[in-house]
């Protein structure tokens, strides 16, 4: 019995179908290929509100982020460019007094057995990412200083031969590059491609006087050390004929120039140390002219202006990175909040104006909602008269959108102009306390928007400073103050 049984295979028990999968209908494929060219039209805008938005409504939305962004991004960029020529400018004149620094303390000395390489090492950030377009202008600058500039990078100079051919390639603009044998020296002789001794030949014929040749090395921490040392090496015997001077760019701190270079090469340098990017000041002025000026579209709550600080100051110091989110965030609010028709009453020029387009139930009964209307109607009711006020506010959207709105974006500018002249207040004030109580612009708008600022310990803390200034002090700052009132008059 138990040798007749067999078991039953695997594909006994399968059964054959057929299957009909039926098309769609074709009144179906078009409707959902309008939709979708409709959207690819507007920029993907929809109409909001479960669909009962006013499509004039949706289009402004478009118009606004158009209008309003492009000019901000600029600002950004403007601002980043303002600062970060700061550190530029000093690099810069450093490279125009260079050499003439050394031959000026060494007169009438003993003369050194090898000649010192003017270097300077630059901290650039931990913000990578921008390093290229801060070196594009640093190189652009000693350009038109008339210096000539050569700017490496750690990926293309692997070894030292490539390093000097590159060095030598952009120098000359490549005029050797494509020659077989090597390029021909201005004597005759035959030498390779990366011989330093065509840059000294080439230098002496072309009459540079006054210039420099710089050489940039943007990412120090990603050449290898042994390239490095023998480059500053080979330098040290042509800068006597060659006035060739060092830029190194770091991006963690100074401590890696010692630790990577051996104490010879290092002691064949001059050396000058300098901040190229300044990250927190260029956030600063940022966030003063954006924020407590009111120039942005943007509004930030404590918490969404706390994140996205943390964002800049923990991860990245990335400016960059700041206008990317900052992007994101009017994106967000142009494309997914239907109240943003609102910013087409506040222009840049803190003129009011009413909104363009006609507003629906839904959007004023949501703008009703609001925090900030029900405290100003609110306040509007302790007025004489203000019961009835309230009443037509709430009841009448004609009123409510011709009057209403057109007061609190008033009162909106009112109350930014008293906010930005507080906070450079508060600037002053602290200017004359110890530096230890000093607080940064970011700081003081973040306890701006998040709490009461007369409930604020920093605050505190300053008045504890002023009731202890003496009478000299106290004229100085009452001076500032009223300037400062003045110029807010203007």
């Amino acid at each position: 019995m138990a040798e007749s049984y067999k078991p039953m295979d695997a594909f006994d028990s399968m059964t054959e179908s057929t299957f009909i999968i039926k098309p769609k209908t074709k009144t179906k494929t078009n409707t959902n290929t309008n939709s979708k060219s409709d959207l690819a039209a507007d920029g993907g805008y929809l109409t909001l509100l479960q669909g009962q938005e006013p499509v004039e409504s949706m289009q402004l939305r478009k118009r606004l982020f158009a209008q309003l962004w492009q000019p901000l991004e600029e600002e950004l960029f403007t601002i980043e460019k303002q600062v970060n020529n700061i550190g530029i400018t000093e690099v810069c004149d450093f490279v125009d007094s260079s050499y003439g620094e050394i031959e000026r303390r060494e007169q009438g000395q003993v003369a050194r057995p090898f000649a010192e390489v003017s270097a300077a090492v630059t901290f650039a950030g931990i913000n990578t990412g921008d390093h290229g377009k801060l070196f594009q202008s640093l190189q652009d600058q000693l350009l038109e200083r008339g210096h000539h500039v050569a700017l490496l990078e750690s990926q293309y100079c692997n070894t030292l031969p490539n390093l000097q051919r590159s060095l030598l390639e952009q120098m000359f603009n490549s005029i050797y590059a494509d020659t077989d044998a090597g390029p021909s020296a201005f004597g005759g002789t035959k030498t390779v491609t990366y011989d330093l001794g065509l840059l000294q030949l080439w230098w002496a014929n072309a009459a540079c006087s006054g210039k420099k040749a710089v050489v940039v090395l943007q990412d120090f921490e990603g050449f290898a050390p042994t390239v490095v040392d023998d480059f500053i090496r080979i330098v040290g015997g042509y800068c006597d004929a060659v006035p060739i001077v060092l830029v190194l760019g770091l991006a963690t701190s100074y401590e890696c120039v010692h630790q990577s270079l051996t104490k010879a090469s290092i002691s064949m340098l001059n050396v000058e140390r300098f901040n190229l990017q300044r990250s927190k000041q260029c956030i600063d002025t940022a966030i003063h002219r954006l924020f407590v000026q009111g120039r942005a579209p943007l509004c930030f709550g404590a918490e969404a202006y706390k994140s996205l600080l943390d964002q800049f100051l923990l991860y990245s110091f990335s400016i960059a990175g700041f206008v990317k989110k900052l992007k994101y965030a009017a994106m967000d609010f142009f494309y997914a909040q239907p109240l943003s028709v609102l910013a087409s009453m506040l222009a840049p020029n803190a003129a009011v104006s009413a909104c363009p387009v006609r507003l629906n139930s839904d959007q004023v009964e949501l703008i009703r909602m609001q925090r900030s209307v029900q405290r100003f109607l609110e306040r509007r009711a302790t007025e004489n008269g203000g019961n009835a006020y309230v009443r037509q506010a709430l009841s009448d959207d004609d009123f409510f959108q011709d009057t209403v709105l057109l007061q609190m974006a008033r009162a909106l500018v009112m109350y930014r102009r008293s906010y930005c002249l507080g906070i450079d207040a508060i600037v002053e004030i602290q200017s004359m306390a110890p530096e230890a109580m000093q607080k940064p612009v970011r700081t003081l708008h973040y306890y701006g928007v998040g709490q009461q600022f007369d409930d604020c310990t920093h605050w505190k803390t300053l008045l504890a400073v002023v009731r202890r200034m003496k009478t000299s002090e106290m004229t100085l700052l009452l001076q500032k103050l009223c300037r400062l009132v003045d110029g807010a008059a203007d």
